[in-house]
């Protein structure tokens, strides 16, 4: 597998705020956001990236037996046809993984492979205008989601904000039980008060968690491996 860093930290944002982990950031990635924060961790044509080639077992070798919690994370992990089998590896020794997804990656076949886990959860990207990616969504893959897991909009203009409406208007028709779902704002570019507004005003993201990316604020907003 194509891995670009193994490290430990604290989950920055969503379900795991604030609690440790070992991250393991795979290369590649089939879309290009515009606010991207991991370009480093991407390579096409005018890309440059760098990665190590890695077996399971080596990956496993790394990860922090201490912690439990596994963030798999990208680039699109979700891209590699090993990811399945690493997750499942995960599970068999006891971890907890997380696996973050852009929404864009087709998530039915690799459930399928991993089974209905509680011990394994995605965290799902709704890309937002403001991403120039939302036209690449995979509008199933937000349709078959588990209470147990997360949906997280990136917030980075009015517009985004309108769209998020929509599209929690259509999800809350479709779900008894909600996944849970956060949403942020894209650092630097749109006010968190806003967001924060529109989350206490508006019927229908009274529920919305709203997340900070801590580990842009304990840490240099740019540096890596934390």
């Amino acid at each position: 597998m194509k891995v670009v860093e193994i490290f430990d930290s604290i989950d920055g944002e969503g379900l795991r705020t604030g609690q440790t982990a070992t991250f393991i950031r795979l290369a590649g990635c089939n879309l290009r956001c515009a606010y991207c924060d991991t370009l480093y961790a991407l390579f096409g044509e005018d890309e440059e990236c760098e990665y190590t080639e890695m077996s399971i077992d080596e990956i496993l070798s790394r990860v922090n037996s201490r912690y439990k919690r596994i963030t798999l994370t990208g680039g699109e992990p979700l891209m590699h046809s090993d990811s399945a089998e690493l997750v499942l590896r995960l599970l068999q020794n006891e971890y907890e993984v997380n696996i973050e997804t852009n929404g864009a990656m087709d998530i039915a076949e690799f459930s399928a492979k991993v089974g209905n886990t509680e011990n394994m959860f995605f965290t799902i990207d709704y890309k937002l205008p403001s991403s120039g990616m939302t036209e690449k969504m995979i509008w199933n893959n937000f349709l078959n989601l588990r209470p147990c897991d997360v949906i997280k909009f990136v917030v980075g203009s009015d517009e985004d904000v309108n769209v998020m409406k929509s599209v929690m208007n259509r999800l809350t028709e479709k779900y008894e039980v909600m996944p849970r779902v956060y949403a942020g704002v894209v650092f630097g570019a749109y006010e968190p008060t806003q967001l924060v507004e529109h989350i206490m005003t508006e019927p229908v993201l009274k529920d919305v968690v709203f997340q900070l990316q801590i580990h842009k604020v304990i840490w240099n907003p740019d540096k890596r491996g934390v």
